[in-house]
């Protein structure tokens, strides 16, 4: 998982929708479908982590000008 932990957040989305449209195809086997369930969690929990870090970061008085911070 090391190498996982340094992808963006766009790559992380980017090798979740590789992998959603591996598994759509159905022509993977039942061990390769839990391998890349495996990544996926790995990678949708890298997602969340880059979310919340950005949720946490300082905005400046113009990026948060005329906005409610309510639903953040």
């Amino acid at each position: 998982m090391e190498q996982l932990e340094r992808l963006t957040y766009n790559q992380a989305l980017n090798r979740l929708e590789e992998i959603a449209e591996l598994v759509r195809k159905k022509e993977i086997s039942l061990e390769d479908s839990l391998d890349l369930l495996e990544e996926s969690v790995q990678l949708a929990t890298i997602c969340n982590q880059h979310i919340d870090y950005t949720a946490w970061l300082p905005q400046t008085d113009e990026e948060t000008a005329g906005e409610d911070i309510v639903a953040r």
